[in-house]
């Protein structure tokens, strides 16, 4: 497994180019660029955040996604305009050099859940599949508590509706669904390619891995039996982040677990 870090951990801090020049000094094996505005998809600003992450490896790219719930069963302008917005964020992670785009997936305004809408899904993510495939990318369909993948069974029918598809595992929006992570990660199987982490106190209120109570050693011994060998994305909120020195204990903390 290889231990990263987003971007969007200094979402309202620094721009994601400048995200990227302090993450490149940071002890980490890779990065997932969190493209914030739609000024952000082009190769033109890939070419600046690869530069800038100086040797640092872009495994995922995750757009903002405004366009993810007119994908299927729109006006034909409104899905032609979120498919080109989607093919810019495409050729953007691929000129970083991105494996993976992080789909979040239909949602309400609102954020809350939706009824589970097989169909609707299939006819959004499979030509997605398509056009990731044809750049050398995948589609990773996050599981996220307010949209449509929320269970492990829905991952479960989505592996059988959708071939092509792969899946990013969130461990935090498994536990606002109700869910043990473990749960995804045998439940998406040999279709992981994703892992985004953080932790919570008992109070329920996030913070960096090593600063709370979930059992990362159990999420870790999971993966490996699973087989994966995949990034595990350390995907923090800014505000969680008190200073340099705990971000670099919580690099730390993981990868001394994930050696383990």
């Amino acid at each position: 497994m290889k231990l990263g870090l987003s971007t969007a951990a200094f979402y309202g801090r620094w721009e994601t180019e400048e995200a990227a020049a302090q993450m490149a000094k940071l002890p980490i094996d890779c990065a997932e660029v969190f493209l914030q505005s739609q000024s952000e998809y082009s190769t033109s600003f890939a070419s600046l955040v690869r530069r800038n992450l100086a040797g640092t490896a872009c495994t995922s790219v995750h757009p903002l996604g405004e366009y993810e719930n007119h994908m299927a069963r729109r006006p034909a302008r409104q899905m032609r305009d979120a498919f080109d917005q989607f093919r810019r964020v495409l050729d953007a992670g691929a000129a970083m050099g991105a494996g993976t785009f992080v789909y979040h997936g239909r949602h309400t305004p609102m954020l809350s859940p939706l009824p589970w809408d097989l169909a609707w899904n299939v006819e959004a993510i499979a030509p997605m599949c398509e056009e990731a495939a044809q750049r050398g990318m995948a589609v990773g369909w996050e599981n996220v508590f307010w949209c449509q993948l929320t269970t492990p069974q829905r991952v479960r029918e989505a592996r059988r509706a959708l071939p092509q598809v792969r899946f990013t595992l969130d461990i935090k929006q498994a536990i606002r669904a109700g869910c043990d992570p473990i749960d995804f990660v045998q439940a998406m199987g040999d279709r992981l390619c994703n892992v985004h982490v953080c932790d919570w106190r008992e109070d329920g209120a996030l913070c960096l891995p090593g600063e709370g109570v979930y059992d990362f050693a159990a999420l870790f011994a999971a993966l490996q039996a699973a087989g994966y060998d995949g990034p595990v994305i350390l995907e923090p909120y800014w505000k969680m982040i008190k200073s340099d020195e705990a971000l670099l204990r919580s690099i730390a903390y993981l990868r001394h677990l994930m050696k383990e």
